[in-house]
């Protein structure tokens, strides 16, 4: 007999929340350390609640294949739309600000990088537009995944915004992705411009696109400690070349335009390129 859908909508004193008698279980599943305690506690969740939220997303984390994961992770999508339908429409509604929202804002963030896996990148888009125009405060670092999904996909025009959007950003990824968007985009480009930009932002970062433009060498993977990326540091410019990789590689005919550029620049500055 299956589960009886139990939780239900809350306005309360510290926002809105999603009341379920499964929710004790799922405190313990997230603090469970092995995977397999894990999916026990979710299963046995949603055994007392067919709508527990979370119990799908670690189902969806610790599912045996990507389709498996969408499937999951939909579904969790699903009954946060149902759930959250009182406040869904609402423009003054803080959907990261509240902690009983979180459940269903990670379903959404899972699920777009499920169908990531598999190379469903409409989809994925699709998902991760809709999560940053629910929470534009961006907490989960929803713009810097939509930018690469941009990128890859050539849709250069859906870049622009996000750069316009949050172009006090800081990080590598919106110089460096500016000057791509303009060199897809752009007869005319202000290189000296970009080129600030991005050694404002790190100094290693036109270094290394410049070497992997011209010798094919792109950086590996950085090691980082405790998953933390320092701004400014060779790791950050090395993962936005590997997570970005492909979207220069795919636009090939403009490297030529921008190595003669940056090789003019450090001709100016007295330097060799």
């Amino acid at each position: 007999m299956p589960a009886v859908r139990k939780a239900k909508f809350v306005d309360q004193a510290f926002g809105p929340d999603i009341d379920s008698p499964a929710d004790p279980l799922l405190i313990e599943a997230w603090d469970a350390e092995r995977p397999s305690e894990q999916v026990k506690l979710a299963r046995a969740a949603l055994n007392v609640d067919a709508d527990a939220i979370d119990a799908y997303n670690l189902l969806g984390i610790h599912a045996g294949t990507h389709a498996e994961s969408v499937a999951l992770f939909r579904e969790a999508v699903r009954i946060g739309e149902r759930l959250f339908k009182p406040v869904l429409t609402d423009p003054e509604m803080e959907w990261w600000g509240y902690l009983g929202t979180r459940p269903w804002m990670r379903a959404q963030h899972n699920l777009g990088l499920a169908l990531m896996q598999l190379e469903d990148w409409q989809d994925a888009i699709a998902v991760f537009q809709r999560l940053l125009d629910l929470n534009p405060n961006d907490n989960q670092g929803i713009r810097y995944v939509l930018l690469q999904l941009y990128c890859r996909t050539g849709d250069f025009a859906g870049c622009r915004p996000i750069l316009e959007t949050y172009s006090e950003d800081g990080s590598v990824t919106f110089p460096a992705t500016a000057l791509l968007v303009d060199l897809a985009t752009r007869k005319k480009i202000d290189f000296a411009k970009h080129f600030q930009a991005i050694r404002d932002s790190n100094e290693y970062a036109l270094p290394m696109l410049a070497l992997a433009a011209r010798e094919g060498k792109w950086p590996p993977m950085p090691k980082l400690p405790g998953g933390y990326v320092e701004m400014g540091g060779k790791a950050e410019a090395a993962l936005y070349l590997r997570e970005f990789r492909e979207a220069w590689e795919r636009r090939a005919k403009v490297l030529p335009a921008f190595l003669e550029a940056y090789d003019a620049d450090l001709k100016q500055a007295g330097k060799k390129p």
